[in-house]
C-alpha cells in the first residue's frame, strides 16, 4: 500500500486498486446540520464527501466508504433523510456526468453562465435570507454568506500593527488649527500615502492637493502624528463607497464635490441620520 494525497493506492493481482483514504488525524468534524448556514452548504458537504468516496475509489470500496460517510453524517446530526435523499441525488449525478464529453460540455457550460452572471452576496438569516432566491435569473445569481465566523470569536495573538502601518484603509487628516478634515483612502501602507501629503507640501509641486492649498492659503498645519483611520476595506469599490459616505459625515470637509459624485442619493438620508 502507498498513501498519497487523498488516495491509497494498493498492488492487487498486478493491478493498481485505489481507495479513499484518510490521515490519522481525521476528525470526522464538518459543518453540523444545526449551524446558522443556508441548506445548500449542507448539501454541499454530503456531495464534497460522495464525490471523494466514489471518485476516489475502486468500485469494491464504494459500499465501505458510503457506510462511513453516513455514520459521520449521523454524528454531525444530520437527519437519516436528508442524507439518502441527498446522497441519492449526487450519486445520479455522477451517473449521468460518468462520460468524460458529457462532463467536459457541462463544465464548459457552467463556466460561461458563472462569467456572464453578477453575484449578490447577502448574510444568511434563517427563514428570511432564502426569499432572496427570487432573484435569481440568467443575470443574476443570489449567494450567502454567514455573518459569524470563527475569527470573530477567536483572535491570534499577534503583535498590534501600527496605524500608519495598515493598508487598505480610509482615513482622516485634521487640520491642527481649526475644524477642516480631509478624508481619503488607500491599498498602500497609510504612512505612505501621509508621506506623498507632507511631500506635495514641501515640495509646492504645480499639482496642488487640497492639503497643500488649505496649508498655502492659510498658513495652517495639519494633525500628522494623528492620522485617524475610519474603516479598513480590502475591496476597492467598497472602499470607495466607504470613503465618500465619510466624506459626506464631515462637517468641514477639504474634499472637492468631485470626491463623492459617485455616492448614488439614496444614500442621503441615512448618512443625515448619523
Amino acid at each position: 500500500k502507498l498513501e498519497f494525497l487523498d488516495t491509497t493506492i494498493i498492488i492487487s493481482n498486478r493491478k493498481f486498486v485505489f481507495d479513499w483514504y484518510r490521515k490519522p488525524t481525521f476528525s470526522g468534524r464538518f459543518l453540523n446540520f444545526h449551524s446558522n448556514h443556508p441548506i445548500a452548504q449542507k448539501k454541499g458537504t454530503i456531495f464534497s464527501l460522495v464525490d471523494r468516496a466514489f471518485l476516489l475509489s475502486d468500485f469494491t470500496f464504494h459500499k465501505e466508504n458510503l457506510t462511513f460517510i453516513i455514520n459521520i453524517l449521523l454524528e454531525n446530526d444530520y437527519p437519516l433523510t436528508f442524507i439518502f435523499n441527498t446522497v441519492n441525488q449526487r450519486i445520479k449525478n455522477l451517473l449521468k456526468t460518468k462520460n468524460k464529453c458529457v462532463l467536459h460540455e457541462d463544465l464548459v457550460d457552467n463556466v460561461c453562465t458563472n462569467e456572464s452572471a453578477s453575484w449578490l452576496t447577502v448574510p444568511f438569516i434563517p427563514l428570511h435570507t432564502e426569499k432572496f432566491k427570487r432573484f435569481n435569473s440568467n443575470d443574476i445569481r443570489v449567494s450567502f454568506r454567514s455573518p459569524n465566523k470563527i475569527g470573530k470569536y477567536i483572535k491570534v495573538q499577534k503583535d498590534k500593527c501600527p496605524p500608519t502601518s495598515k493598508r487598505n484603509v480610509v482615513y482622516k487628516i485634521s487640520c491642527n488649527n481649526c475644524d477642516a478634515s480631509y478624508v481619503g483612502q488607500t491599498g498602500r501602507q497609510l504612512k505612505t500615502r501621509i508621506t506623498e501629503h507632507r511631500n506635495h507640501i514641501k515640495y509646492n509641486t504645480s499639482t496642488r492637493s487640497v492639503i497643500t492649498e488649505h496649508r498655502l492659503q492659510y498658513d495652517h498645519d495639519f494633525q500628522w502624528d494623528n492620522v485617524r483611520v475610519l474603516d479598513e476595506e480590502p475591496c476597492y469599490r467598497k472602499r470607495l463607497t466607504s470613503e465618500m459616505l465619510n466624506i459626506k459625515k464631515q462637517t468641514v470637509s477639504l474634499n472637492l464635490q468631485t470626491d463623492t459624485e459617485g455616492l448614488h442619493k439614496a444614500y442621503t438620508p441615512i448618512i443625515n441620520k448619523l
